[in-house]
């Protein structure tokens, strides 16, 4: 792994242990993001499109039945879910209870950008 994933995973890694920490009530992060639908959905995509790339770019390389292509696929799909989860859990308790499914959607529109970024493959080597 190159030292700038490795950053990248601490930080996520970092974000599923406070959203851990908050669904289990150790830590109360609602009311800290006042944050509306669209910059929320925004990040989602961000992040889903970026991790999609960039599981691409990794595994360009690799073998397609590959052990160690799948546990990319796990690490570069789950690690920046944190991240969204982080921010709806600091998203004021009415907001959050108003929208119960945004949380629900937001992985959706995530999922959907990475398997798009995923199968349109840009980095993908390319055989003749």
């Amino acid at each position: 792994m190159k030292r700038w994933e490795l950053v990248l995973l601490g930080l996520f890694l970092a974000c599923w242990v406070v959203y851990l920490l908050a669904v289990f009530r150790v830590v109360l992060p609602e009311g800290m993001l006042d944050l509306g639908f669209y910059p929320y959905y925004s990040v989602a995509v961000a992040a889903g499109w970026a991790a999609g790339n960039i599981y691409v770019y990794r595994t360009r390389d690799l073998d397609p039945d590959s052990q160690s292509r799948r546990r990319l696929l796990a690490g570069y799909f789950l690690a920046p879910l944190g991240l969204i989860l982080l921010l709806k859990a600091m998203m004021p308790l009415g907001f959050q209870r108003g929208a119960p499914f945004v949380g629900l959607y937001a992985f959706c529109v995530y999922s959907i950008f990475f398997g798009v970024a995923n199968k349109l493959g840009m980095f993908r080597r390319r055989t003749l």
